[in-house]
């Protein structure tokens, strides 16, 4: 029961499969925001990584190996760098020892203080003005490389940097040898399920898993929803509990005779923010982020802002793209955190 505790915690959908930084079948990325050590299951992809991990471990023999291989972007200084990429490799080492006590001795720790080699790989596929004069500073500057950067172009090179590379660097790379790592499916007793905009039919391209989960359920489950912002705060509240109890439906139809604990989790701004900041082709995405990340705007002033954006162009664009991976419900043994 503990194990699938902590499955449950991890398991919460990943928004945005195009922010991936590669997953493979030899190894499986975990993000971090700025600053963090600690795993957070719903920023990026991270939930399906860890899900992926847990599939891997399962099948884990005596003779494979574990590296965690963990990095931290060049931003900030030196010595907290080296500190985040420790804690970080931290904290996924004590994931996977959750998982199986037994995975200590077969782990090996591999540190990037400053991923540089991360920031090259970046600029080889851009096309900025700037790129050639950059790689030149990274592999032949003698001095402070991130002064130097800094000041290129009067500082649109490091501004670029900033939002659009140095946060997929800061990651843990999980690499396992000689285990087989299945694709991503619905592992154990939880699963999720996205919902159309404004529908609370629950699409049959989910009922082969909520079938499998059904067959490996405890006597109690929990579904967890979050609404994506459009509409009002009592619609998106009724549209989930629609969702809800269509989904239990559902569940009891595939056979499921325990009980079905229902929590509401409100409208998902947060995930709305990742999603933007995982977009490589919205016009207004600096005016959007800085909207949602602004905690002095309450929900209607923040609403009306993104509104008001390119004559509602951007409102349109959001409510098809990015929160189309918010509108969801997580089936587990327990409530996700």
């Amino acid at each position: 029961m503990t194990v699938k505790r902590l499955i449950s915690v991890f398991a919460a959908f990943c928004l945005l499969a195009g922010c991936e930084l590669g997953l493979s079948a030899e190894s499986i990325q975990i993000a971090f925001p700025v600053g963090n050590w600690s795993i957070d299951s719903t920023y990026l992809y991270n939930a399906r990584a860890c899900t992926r991990i847990y599939d891997a471990v399962s099948s884990f023999s005596n003779s494979s190996r574990i590296t965690v291989r963990s990095f931290s972007s060049p931003d900030g200084k030196l010595s907290r760098n080296r500190q985040l990429a420790r804690l970080r490799a931290a904290s996924v080492q004590d994931f996977l020892c959750k998982i199986s006590p037994s995975l200590a001795s077969s782990i090996d720790i591999v540190t990037v203080d400053e991923d540089w080699e991360g920031v090259k790989s970046y600029l080889k596929r851009t096309n900025k003005e700037w790129k050639k004069e950059a790689l030149q500073i990274i592999d032949n500057s003698s001095g402070d490389k991130k002064a130097l950067l800094q000041d290129l172009w009067v500082g649109e090179a490091w501004e670029d940097l900033m939002k659009n590379c140095f946060p997929s660097l800061r990651r843990v790379s999980v690499e396992i040898q000689d285990s087989d790592i299945q694709p991503f499916t619905a592992s154990g007793c939880f699963s999720m399920v996205i919902f159309s905009q404004g529908s609370s039919r629950v699409p049959g391209s989910y009922f082969s898993n909520l079938r499998k989960l059904v067959q490996s359920a405890p006597d109690t489950l929990y579904i967890s929803l979050k609404a994506s912002p459009e509409g009002t705060l009592y619609g998106n509240s009724l549209l989930s509990d629609k969702r809800a109890r269509n989904l239990e439906s559902v569940l009891r139809k595939f056979g499921y005779t325990g009980y079905v604990n229902i929590k509401y989790d409100g409208e998902d701004w947060e995930g709305l923010l990742n999603a933007v900041k995982c977009s490589t082709d919205m016009s207004d995405k600096e005016s959007v982020i800085e909207i949602l990340s602004d905690s002095t705007l309450d929900r209607d002033s923040r609403k009306k802002s993104l509104q008001a954006l390119s004559y509602g162009k951007t409102w349109l664009r959001l409510m098809d793209t990015e929160m189309s991976g918010l509108r969801k419900a997580i089936i587990s043994p327990y409530f996700i955190l």
